[in-house]
C-alpha cells in the first residue's frame, strides 16, 4: 500500500543542482496529490523509495552518444538516457525501492517525470491541465526494469509567435498579466514531457528597454529546468513584424555589421543557446545570395566566439526554383565551408504531410521528398534537426476550425523515419492547442523517447495511443482510430483537403503573385463560377461534391454510433475526462460540418454557372440555405467550445491590439466562422478577390506598413 513515498538522494551536490532540485520538489508534490500519502525527501523508512544516483559533474561535459560519430562542430547537451531497476529489501531496507541509473542532472529530471507519465498514469497533456491518477497501491512489481532512450538529442518546440497564439503576448510583452508565470508554466510542461528545447519568434514590436530583463528571467528558468533556449529572428525579413538584425536606409544609416553587433549585444542580455535566423526577405523571395552568405558567415562566427551560442537556420519547403529572384549560384571556398559547418540547420516541412508520402500538395510541391533528401545530405556536414508542424494557422486547420488527425500519423511516421537515419534533433513548429490540438504536441513530445520494459521489449508506438492515456478506454481509442482512417481516406488519399481549406490571400492574387501554400482546387472557385464549361462542372459535381458529403456522413455516422458509449463513459469519468471527450467529439463534429458546408457552397457555385451556360432560370437558393443551416449548427458548437478555452477569450479569440501583424487572437476567425460566411457571400454575390470580406491587413503582414 502507498502509505508513504520518498525520493532518496544523499549526495547534496546532486540534490542541490537546480535541475534536480526543481524536479524533485515538483515530483514530491505531484505524488502527494496522487497517493494522498506522506511524501518526503530522504525518508528511508517510506513504503516506496526512488533512489537517485550521484552525478559526477565532470561527466556533464563528456561528448554525448549523438556527437561521437560526427566530424563537424556539434552543440553539447549531456547524455540523458535513464534506467530504472527495482530491488526489494536490499541491505535490510524494507518496502519497495527503485534505483535510477543516469549520467546527468538532466537525466534525473527526465527519469522522474518519465516514471510518472509512462508508468504511473500521470498525463501532462496541456500546460494548464493534467491528469493526476489515484494511486492506492504501488503498481510496479519487484521485477520491474525499464530503460528509456532519447530518440533525439535536442527535442522540443518552436512557438510560432509571429501569430497571435496562446503565449505570444506573455513572451513578448513584459506588461502582460502574469507574463512570466505563463511562460514558466509552459517551460514546466516541457520539462514534465522530457523535452529540452524551447524557442519562439521575436518581433520588432517588443519594448526594447524592458524586454531583455523579461527574456533573461524565463531563459534562466529554462536552464534551471534543463531546457535549452532559442529565439527565432531574421537578418532582414520584412514580413509579419519579424525582428531584424539590421535595417536598410532610410530606417537606419548605420553599416549592416555594426547594427548586427549592437543588436546581438542587446539580445544577449539573456543567455540564449541558439539563434534561429531567417536569411530570406520573405517566403518565396530569394536572390542576393552572395551578400546574404557573407553576413551569415559573419553572424555565425560572432555568435559563437563572443556569446558561445550557436547559429541555426531553417530550410524552407519552397524549392529554390520557385523563389522569386533566385538566379544566383553560391560557391564557397574551403575556409568558408569550415565556418559554415558551425551553423546548424532546421529542415522545415508544413501541415499534416510526412516526409516520405507520395502526395503533399504544399508550397508548389508535389511532395516533400526533396526535404527528406536534404536531411540525408545535410546531416553529413552539419548539425541538422527536423522541423515539422503540428498545426498550420491562417486558413488551414485551427483557423477554420477543423481537427486534422493525420497530424498524428504523419508526425509519428516522420519521428520514426528521422530517428532511423540518425537526425540529431526534432523541433516541432507549434501553432495553437485548442480544438484538441494539444493531443498533437503532447503525442510528439512522448514519441521523442523510446521505452523498453524488461520482459516486454521496445514499446511500439501507434498514432492514437495517447487517447487511451487520457481516457483509459479502448473504445474511445478505437473511435479516434476509425476517425483517423476516415480522414486519411478522404482528406489525404482523395485530396479533399483542397476543398476543406479556406482560400489564402495568395490564392486570390493576380497570376504573378498567385502562390500555392496549401492544397487548393484547380481551377479556382472564381474560375468555376465564372468560366467553367459543362464538362468541368459535371466533373466536380460527380467527384468533389459527393465525396465531401460522403466524408461528412461517414464521420457523423461514426459519432452517432458511439453516442451511447459516450453517454455511458461520462457516468464514470472524471470532470476533466468529460470535458476532454466533449472537446474531442465537437472537434470532429465541426470537421464533418465543414465538409458538408463546403459541398453546399460549391454546389451552388456550379449550379449558378451551369444556369448561365444553359440559359436556365432554375432557383438554386436551397443550396445556400443548406449551407447557412450547417454554419448555424457549427456556430453553436463554437459558442459551446469557447466556454472551455484555457486562455482568455479576449486574448486568443477576439479582436485586440497585440504585438503581431494580426490585431486579433488566432481563434478570432473561428469565433464567427468568418471563412464559412465569406464563402457563402462569395457564392451568393459572385464576388472574389483578396479584399472581399477581408480580415487581413495585407500591407502590415507583408511588411510594407507597421
Amino acid at each position: 500500500a502507498m502509505e508513504s513515498f520518498s525520493i532518496i538522494c544523499r549526495d547534496s551536490t546532486t540534490l542541490q543542482h537546480p535541475i534536480v532540485a526543481l524536479a524533485v520538489e515538483d515530483v514530491l508534490d505531484l505524488m502527494k496529490q496522487a497517493c494522498d500519502c506522506e511524501t518526503q525527501l530522504n525518508d528511508t523508512t517510506a513504503a516506496v523509495k526512488l533512489w537517485l544516483p550521484h552525478i559526477d559533474s565532470s561527466q556533464q561535459k563528456e561528448v554525448s552518444r549523438f556527437a561521437k560519430a560526427v566530424d563537424y562542430p556539434y552543440s553539447h547537451y549531456p547524455d540523458h538516457d535513464y534506467y530504472w531497476d527495482a530491488d526489494p529489501g536490499l541491505n535490510g531496507i524494507t518496502g519497495f525501492s527503485l534505483y535510477l541509473e543516469t549520467s546527468s542532472y538532466q537525466g534525473i529530471s527526465f527519469a522522474l517525470y518519465g516514471l510518472l507519465q509512462e508508468q504511473l498514469g500521470f498525463a501532462f497533456y496541456h500546460p494548464k491541465e493534467m491528469i493526476v491518477p489515484k494511486i492506492g497501491e504501488w503498481p510496479l512489481n519487484f521485477n520491474f526494469r525499464w530503460k528509456a532512450q532519447a530518440r533525439f538529442d535536442k527535442k522540443g518546440f518552436h512557438l510560432h509567435t509571429q501569430h497571435p497564439i496562446e503565449l505570444t503576448e506573455a513572451l513578448l510583452d513584459v506588461n502582460y498579466p502574469n507574463a512570466l508565470a505563463e511562460v514558466k508554466e509552459y517551460i514546466d510542461w516541457l520539462a514534465r514531457n522530457q523535452q529540452n528545447y524551447f524557442e519562439f519568434c521575436l518581433l520588432e514590436s517588443i519594448d526594447r528597454k524592458k524586454w531583455p530583463a523579461h527574456a533573461k528571467a524565463f531563459v534562466d528558468y529554462a536552464h534551471q529546468r534543463g531546457i535549452l533556449a532559442g529565439v527565432d529572428l531574421s537578418l532582414h525579413m520584412i514580413q509579419q513584424k519579424t525582428f531584424q538584425l539590421y535595417k536598410s536606409f532610410p530606417k537606419s544609416l548605420k553599416y549592416k555589421r555594426k547594427q548586427i553587433e549592437e543588436n546581438l549585444e542587446w539580445l544577449f542580455a539573456a543567455d540564449w543557446d541558439y539563434l534561429n535566423v531567417e536569411f530570406d526577405m520573405a517566403e518565396f523571395i530569394g536572390g542576393n545570395v552572395k551578400k546574404r552568405e557573407e553576413l551569415r558567415l559573419f553572424l555565425g562566427e560572432l555568435i559563437l566566439e563572443k556569446y558561445n551560442a550557436k547559429l541555426m537556420g531553417r530550410e524552407h519547403v519552397v524549392k529554390s526554383e520557385n523563389e522569386v529572384g533566385n538566379t544566383e549560384q553560391l560557391s564557397m571556398n574551403e575556409a568558408q565551408k569550415a565556418i559554415d559547418a558551425k551553423r546548424g540547420l532546421l529542415v522545415h516541412t508544413v501541415m499534416c504531410y510526412s516526409l516520405t508520402e507520395p502526395h503533399a500538395p504544399v508550397y508548389q510541391n508535389e511532395n516533400l521528398h526533396h526535404m527528406y533528401d536534404m536531411l540525408l545530405e545535410e546531416k553529413k556536414q552539419r548539425e541538422t534537426w527536423y522541423y515539422p508542424e503540428s498545426a498550420y494557422w491562417v486558413t488551414f486547420d485551427n483557423s477554420l476550425p477543423i481537427m486534422l488527425l493525420p497530424y498524428l500519423s504523419s508526425r509519428l511516421e516522420d519521428i520514426e523515419t528521422t530517428a532511423k537515419i540518425g537526425t540529431s534533433g526534432h523541433i516541432t513548429f507549434s501553432s495553437g492547442w485548442e480544438w484538441s490540438y494539444w493531443l498533437i504536441d503532447w503525442s510528439i513530445a512522448r514519441w521523442s523517447w523510446e521505452h523498453k520494459v524488461y520482459g516486454l521489449g521496445v514499446r511500439e508506438n501507434e498514432p492514437v495511443e495517447y487517447v487511451y492515456a487520457v481516457f483509459g478506454s479502448d473504445s474511445l481509442s478505437d473511435f479516434v482510430d476509425k476517425s483517423l482512417e476516415i480522414q486519411e481516406k478522404y482528406l489525404k488519399n482523395k485530396n479533399l483537403m483542397r476543398y476543406m481549406t479556406a482560400m489564402t490571400a495568395t490564392d486570390e492574387m493576380p497570376k504573378f503573385a498567385n502562390r500555392q501554400f496549401h492544397p487548393r482546387p484547380e481551377p479556382s472557385y472564381k474560375f468555376m463560377r465564372q468560366k467553367a464549361d459543362l464538362a468541368l462542372i459535371r466533373k466536380v459535381k460527380e467527384e468533389g461534391v459527393p465525396q465531401l458529403l460522403e466524408f461528412s456522413l461517414a464521420q457523423q455516422k461514426l459519432i452517432k454510433e458511439y453516442q451511447p458509449y459516450f453517454k455511458k463513459y461520462k457516468t464514470q469519468a472524471t470532470d476533466n475526462q468529460r470535458k476532454l471527450l466533449d472537446e474531442l467529439v465537437e472537434s470532429l463534429q465541426i470537421t464533418a460540418l465543414r465538409a458538408e458546408h463546403r459541398a453546399y457552397t460549391l454546389c451552388y457555385l456550379l449550379e449558378e454557372r451551369e444556369k448561365e451556360l444553359l440559359k436556365s432560370d432554375a432557383d438554386n437558393s436551397s443550396y445556400l440555405e443548406s449551407a447557412v443551416t450547417v454554419r448555424v449548427e457549427a456556430q453553436r458548437i463554437v459558442n459551446q467550445r469557447e466556454k472551455h478555452y484555457r486562455y482568455p477569450l479576449e486574448t486568443i479569440a477576439r479582436k485586440r491590439w497585440g504585438h503581431t501583424a494580426y490585431h486579433f487572437g488566432y481563434l478570432y476567425p473561428v469565433s464567427n466562422l468568418h471563412f464559412w460566411f465569406r464563402e457563402e457571400e462569395q457564392a451568393r454575390n459572385n464576388r472574389f478577390g483578396v479584399f472581399y470580406h477581408n480580415i487581413w491587413n495585407i500591407w502590415r503582414i507583408i511588411g510594407l506598413i507597421d
